[in-house]
């Protein structure tokens, strides 16, 4: 048996003008025990590799190029607040094994859009396989995280297990048939928030105020108690090194002193901004992103800055070496944002949330959920767009929905049946495969060539106020900061300028150009009352088994967290915290992934 004992010393860091939730306990420390009972590994063969597998493996360890090891996860729901005091780890009945070829390396993974080929290309990290040590080093991680649960803060005890280590000069494999991680947690007796006076904050420029008096007065007549600032107050008010990070740390403190769950951003990237994550991947260096403003709170409880190395650089990570700032990454409250430009946008919004949830209520075509998708990597054996949106139609079948599959096997998946089957009503649209910054597109069944739907289609859309929630598990569709000069790739230049007349903006290289995503939203007498989709190119995991990770993950979950009366950021931030609960953080998807639309919608309205 072998036995290691580590002391875990947490360093509170007490910042100016914020208050820390934290306070110790009297009580004795509670001891959780996690034990792990492991079966015979199964070794097959792919590409001159050895590759493991377990039977009780819940997920892979995904870095590319490092060894592909089957991993087990554990979460345990704890008081807000808890910290880990002491970890003890026992091994018993450790076996060896030696294999004839190295390891399987998991792959780079592709973005949506590219054509994934058909045999996978596998690239080792020489800084790992050139090592004569096992790896991982240390075969489980257990940390805290703090976000939402069933309506409740919570702290998160994410325990990640490695029963399976590999040392790549020896190629053997050490397992262990039995472990106990026995982990020694001390909790908090002081309540995170003073009162409870508002639900909903609504942050936005002084020049959208008056338009949103509606609003508030629609949400307050509804029980949604609610306040409202102007980014104007909040600079003058608040603490932090830019714009962003006062507007996050008047959220922090409007959920300490006042009990906010909603944030409702209006207005652009311009106005109001997104925080640029450097996240180094694919041809990007960084995800907009407004998860930055609902991770409010580090797993200790105390603001969460997103910089913790302090080189103003906000949410480091790359895939390679994970995170290199600390990122708690799981929602503390739900926000979403409307990227309003002007007050004809702020008023179509408005009356869309005013109407959805006044009159959906009972209304048959709300029961109805439309399935869009294809063969999105075609020669692969599987239709992916076609698999995960069928989960999906199973999951909301229990709540008596619908399923009308728009699928490119059956020919129904064209811009003119699209439009005909959203204009009859839809409660909510799940579209999986390829997606642009002006549209969306997948293949018929192993054909290379796309069935496209561009942004110009929406003019032949008369849904009126029968709008859809709609998940886009593709890339780029909610790329708020997309502009004239991009545009371009998808436009010849006197359309171009004929859509920025439209939009009343001057012809500017920088100029915005409104996303898919957010032309949905803001259509005047139809599109949708809400959209969630990608700010950057997005990734995904899909096999013959269903979605893994990645945005057809993340999308799959969305559906499963639905309930009759959930307000629309609950079922949003129990889809993120379950993905950061079984994948772990994988920040890219989390990240990039955003919510164009009102966090407190009350989903099929208020009855």
């Amino acid at each position: 048996m072998k036995k290691i004992t580590i002391m875990v010393a947490c360093m509170l860091l007490i910042q100016i003008g914020v208050f820390s939730s934290i306070q110790a306990s009297d009580n004795a420390p509670e001891e959780i025990l996690i034990s792990f009972n492991i079966s015979q590994p199964i070794s097959t063969f792919e590409e001159c590799f050895t590759k493991i597998s377990l039977r009780e493996a819940s997920l892979n360890h995904f870095i590319p190029g490092h060894p592909f090891l089957p991993t087990l996860k554990e979460v345990r729901i704890l008081p807000f607040g808890s910290t880990i005091e002491s970890i003890e780890y026992n091994q018993i009945n450790t076996k060896t094994e030696n294999i004839a070829t190295p390891l399987i390396p998991y792959q780079t993974p592709l973005p949506i859009h590219i054509q994934q080929q058909s045999t996978p290309l596998y690239v080792t990290d020489e800084t790992v396989y050139s090592q004569n040590v096992f790896y991982p080093e240390n075969p489980y991680i257990v940390s805290t995280n703090t976000g939402i649960y069933q309506g409740t803060r919570v702290t998160f005890l994410n325990i990640v297990y490695y029963p399976i280590q590999y040392n790549p000069v020896l190629q053997q494999l050490i397992w262990t048939e039995k472990s106990d991680i026995t982990i020694s947690i001390k909790h908090t007796t002081k309540p995170l928030t003073s009162s409870n006076l508002n639900d909903l904050a609504i942050i936005c420029p002084a020049i959208f105020a008056q338009e949103l008096q509606d609003l508030v007065n629609h949400k307050e007549l509804n029980g949604l108690r609610t306040t409202m600032q102007t980014t104007e107050e909040i600079y003058s008010n608040y603490p932090g090194r830019d714009s962003a990070e006062k507007i996050k740390y008047y959220i922090y403190n409007a959920v300490i002193n006042e009990g906010i769950e909603y944030v409702l951003l209006i207005g652009n990237v311009e106005l109001l901004p997104m925080r640029a994550s450097s996240i180094a991947f694919y041809n990007d260096d960084s995800i907009i992103t407004d998860l930055y403003y609902a991770d409010i709170f580090d797993s200790y409880g105390s603001f969460s800055s997103w910089d913790t190395n302090g080189n103003d650089k906000f949410g480091e990570y790359t895939w390679s070496d994970g995170l290199i700032d600390y990122v708690d990454a799981y929602p503390d409250v739900s926000v979403g944002r409307l990227p309003c430009k002007n007050t004809k946008e702020v008023k179509t919004v408005v009356n869309k949330i005013i109407t959805y949830e006044e009159t959906t209520a009972q209304q048959s075509w709300f029961h109805r959920i439309l399935l869009m998708g294809g063969d999105t990597f075609p020669n692969h054996g599987v239709m992916e767009g076609e698999l995960v949106t069928d989960l999906i139609a199973d999951s909301m079948m229990p709540h008596q929905f619908e399923p009308v599959k728009l699928w490119t096997s059956t020919n129904t998946f064209n811009p003119i049946i699209i439009n005909k089957e959203i204009s009859k009503g839809a409660g909510f649209i799940s579209y999986s495969g390829h997606g642009y910054e002006q549209g969306f597109g997948t293949s018929r069944p192993n054909q290379e060539d796309r069935v496209q739907y561009f942004s110009p289609y929406l003019y032949g859309l008369f849904n009126g106020m029968k709008l859809p929630v709609i998940f886009f598990d593709a890339c780029s569709t909610t790329k708020l900061d997309f502009n004239v000069e991009e545009s371009l790739h998808w436009y010849p230049e006197p359309l171009s300028k004929f859509f920025t007349f439209l939009e009343g903006d001057s012809y500017e290289m920088d100029t915005l150009f409104p996303c898919f995503s957010w032309q949905l939203v803001k259509k005047q007498f139809g599109g949708s009352i809400a959209s969630i989709g990608a700010t950057r190119v997005a990734f995904t995991g899909v096999d013959e088994t269903g979605p893994h990770w990645g945005a057809g993950y993340l999308n799959s979950r969305f559906f499963e967290n639905y309930s009759p009366g959930k307000t629309l950021g609950e079922m949003f931030n129990s889809a993120q915290i379950d993905y950061l609960n079984d994948i772990g953080k994988e920040l890219i998807t989390i990240e990039e992934f955003v919510l164009i639309g009102d966090p407190s919608l009350r989903l099929g309205g208020f009855n």
